[in-house]
């Protein structure tokens, strides 16, 4: 079975929990990247992190945006409008070939691992939590596949809930 993590950027997430993965073929949302470069795909929906993210251009990995946004040299993924950075690094990875994802950092609640962005970008608030959650709720999960939250303390409940070791056993 072709496992994936995709990492996101909830305050669990640190160089500990990418090492954890390492093995793994990992998706990266936004700034996670700089955990993980070695990351086989770079995701963020919001097309002013690619432009306040010059830096993020290099990633020698796929990148990759929803499909409302154009980034010159970001590829972007159908129907995906409207999607949020980390359901779209799900997708990502499930058409990247995934048949099971694993969730870590993606706590819905909180500060990034990093602290806040620097302006003008925007930072999640609960209400912006509660509609990323409402996002992941109505999306189906394709026959086949797999997705566990391995990330302690997630308030995204549209999973199952798992611990890192018993999912790498």
């Amino acid at each position: 079975m072709s496992t994936y993590a995709v990492l996101a950027t909830g305050p669990s997430m640190s160089q500990a929990v990418v090492n954890s993965v390492r093995s793994l073929p990992t998706v990266a949302v936004s700034d996670a990247w700089t955990l993980a470069p070695h990351a086989v795909a770079l995701v963020s929906s919001d097309k002013a992190w690619w432009d306040v993210h010059s830096e993020a251009h290099a990633f020698e990995g796929r990148k990759f945006c929803a499909s409302s946004v154009i980034v010159p040299g970001v590829e972007s993924l159908p129907g995906t409008s409207g999607c949020n950075s980390g359901l779209l690094a799900v997708r990502v990875a499930l058409h990247l070939g995934a048949e099971r994802v694993l969730l870590l950092g993606f706590d819905m609640h909180g500060e990034h691992f990093f602290g806040r962005h620097p302006e003008p970008l925007k930072n999640s608030e609960p209400r912006h939590f509660d509609r990323f959650r409402r996002q992941f709720d109505g999306w189906a999960v394709p026959n086949g596949r797999e997705i566990i939250n391995c990330t302690p303390g997630s308030k995204l409940d549209t999973y199952p809930h798992k611990t890192l070791a018993e999912v790498l056993l």
